[in-house]
């Protein structure tokens, strides 16, 4: 608590560095001091959050209006309505009838049955929170491991191998949108805030759907040749599940309806460019987010329009932490652009015109890895997105180059039980030990970075159609988005 104070009080005794501005270095010491408290978790990620409403009107670096504007920015609608849908989902139990009804047709052999199992759990890490993902899909694994030793025929390393596919899967699956893993979202609202740049939902998709399933398939071989090679087939469980299934019942009124406004979501997000050219109207990722929520609140569950598909009260669910961290992090980052420090940083960074792009996306990668092992995904992202945005520009590249590898990595942290929810949801069922999630986290997390870093150089520029090795126009004069 202390610490974090002596930082940003620092600043009003040590003078700035040359070239820095002392709104500039007052605004790095509230950079460090959110940081020192977002690392040691002193208090809680959303009341660091808040930090910029007060600091810096009374510091005198920015008003407040201008700050709370960045608590209303569309990331924070994109999240809210995805939120809404995730509470929907688990509500009417869709998670359940898409895992069982497809891996009862998976279900003769365990290797079918670990894929099957990463397939629906990463599926619903796109649209859900990872943490959410787990807690709705790890009950499941553990009764299908249960289910696999009731019938005499269970591989005692399945079950191992099925929670570790339920902690993996979503963070995996959640690279490719901005909805299933915040670092994605962090970066968008950092580049809409200092360059003024916006990656739509389907920009993302493009090249985040084909790395989350190489990393998906990735995952499974690592899994079935750590764990199951050699696993026996699983006579009897396909019945077993399709009774699992039968025990569902018929849809439900509010699953048909949840399923439907979910279709119709992904749907518009993935088309939004194609309805957008063909209406005239300009479909905005957070509009359809809301559009979704607002019909799951609208949709009426009988003719006496007495029940809706949701009411206000299961909104307590909702994670409105998740969005004034991010209402922070924006605040945080329109200051860095406004006072110059993204621009001192760039100056300072020419020294490094000379090393290697590869070298350094490597460098980058591996620190982004390290540091998520140890704090908040969404902290490591929010502290290196500036020091990325220097090195970029003393590089001479596309600060994309190295900030997308970076927030993909930041997701990728698989080792530690404390280095993301669904780690620490997993190591909490009593079935994985610290040496064996280290042991098989660390392989996993080196297959994703190399993924991440092959993609970055070669797949990413072309589905985005930038030259990485030159700084486009937006990134020699960053300003912050209006």
């Amino acid at each position: 608590l202390g610490l974090g104070v002596v930082f940003f009080l620092l600043t009003f005794i040590v003078p700035p560095p040359e070239g820095m501005t002392p709104a500039g270095w007052r605004v790095c010491g509230l950079a460090l001091w959110m940081a020192t408290w977002w690392i040691t978790e002193a208090v809680s990620l959303p009341v660091t959050a808040l930090l910029p409403l007060t600091v810096m009107p009374l510091g005198g670096l920015m008003s407040f209006r201008k700050v709370a504007a960045n608590f209303s920015a569309d990331l924070i609608f994109l999240f809210l309505g995805g939120f809404v849908l995730s509470i929907a989902i688990q509500k009417w139990r869709v998670h359940e009838r898409l895992g069982l009804g497809l891996l009862r047709h998976v279900s003769s052999s365990a290797p079918k049955l670990l894929g099957g199992l990463i397939l629906v759990t990463g599926f619903l890490g796109m649209w859900m929170s990872n943490a959410a993902t787990a807690m709705v899909m790890m009950p499941m694994a553990l009764s299908i491991a249960a289910l696999v030793n009731r019938e005499g025929e269970g591989n005692p390393a399945l079950a191992k191998a099925l929670v570790f596919a339920v902690a993996y899967a979503p963070c995996i699956g959640g690279l490719s949108t901005f909805i299933g893993t915040p670092t994605n979202a962090v970066l968008n609202g950092y580049l809409t805030k200092t360059y003024n740049v916006h990656l739509s939902l389907a920009e993302w998709m493009s090249f985040g759907v084909p790395i989350a399933v190489i990393l998906l398939l990735a995952c499974w071989a690592l899994l079935y040749f750590s764990l199951l090679r050699g696993s026996p087939a699983l006579p009897g469980l396909g019945a077993v599940m399709h009774r699992e299934y039968a025990q569902l019942g018929a849809f439900s009124a509010g699953e048909k309806a949840t399923t439907g406004v979910f279709a119709l979501c992904v749907t518009a997000w993935v088309l939004s460019d194609f309805w957008e050219n063909l209406l005239g109207v300009p479909f905005d990722d957070a509009v359809i987010a809301l559009v979704g929520a607002l019909l799951l609140f609208l949709i009426p569950l009988d003719r006496k329009f007495d029940r809706t598909v949701l009411t206000w009260s299961d909104t307590v669910k909702l994670p409105w932490g998740i969005l004034l961290f991010f209402g922070g992090s924006l605040s945080l980052a329109a200051a860095l652009s406004d006072t110059g420090v993204t621009t001192w940083l760039s100056q300072e960074m020419t020294i490094l015109h000379h090393v290697p792009v590869w070298l350094v996306a490597i460098a980058v990668v591996a620190l982004v890895v390290i540091l998520s092992e140890m704090m908040s995904n969404s902290a490591t992202v929010l502290a290196v997105l500036p020091i990325l945005t220097g090195l970029a520009g003393g590089l001479g590249i596309n600060p994309l180059l190295l900030m997308i590898p970076a927030t993909m990595a930041a997701s990728c942290a698989f080792m530690m039980p404390g280095a993301s929810p669904t780690n620490a949801i997993a190591y909490a069922t009593g079935a994985l030990k610290v040496p064996d999630m280290v042991r098989l986290g660390l392989r996993i997390n080196l297959l994703c970075a190399t993924v991440i870093l092959l993609a970055a150089f070669y797949f990413v520029p072309k589905m985005l159609k930038f030259d990485p090795f030159t700084p486009p126009a937006w990134s020699l004069t960053p300003t912050p988005g209006k």
